[in-house]
C-alpha cells in the first residue's frame, strides 16, 4: 500500500490543490475555498489522482482522461 501524505497551505495559490506524484504528497490550499464542501471536493480530486497513479502500473491514463474521469465521479451523484 502506498501512503498519501497531505498538507494544508493558508497561503494563496493559482492552485486550489496539486498532487505530487514523485513524493506522494498532495497540498489543498484552504483559501482557495469558499466552502466546506467545496474544499471536500479538492481533496476528493487529489486523492483520486493518487489512487490512479497507484491503479497505473497496469493501465494507461494520460492526464486529459484522468481529469475527466475524476470529474465525471465527482459529479455523478448530482447526474443520477
Amino acid at each position: 500500500m502506498t501512503k498519501l501524505t497531505t498538507d494544508f497551505k493558508i497561503d494563496h495559490n493559482e492552485n486550489r490543490g496539486i498532487y505530487y506524484e514523485e513524493t506522494k504528497r498532495c497540498i489543498i490550499y484552504a483559501p482557495m475555498h469558499e466552502t466546506i464542501e467545496d474544499l471536500l471536493k479538492t481533496i476528493d480530486h487529489e486523492v483520486y489522482h493518487h489512487c490512479f497513479t497507484v491503479l497505473e502500473e497496469t493501465e494507461d491514463m494520460d492526464e486529459d482522461q484522468e481529469e475527466r474521469l475524476i470529474f465525471n465521479l465527482q459529479w455523478a451523484e448530482i447526474a443520477c
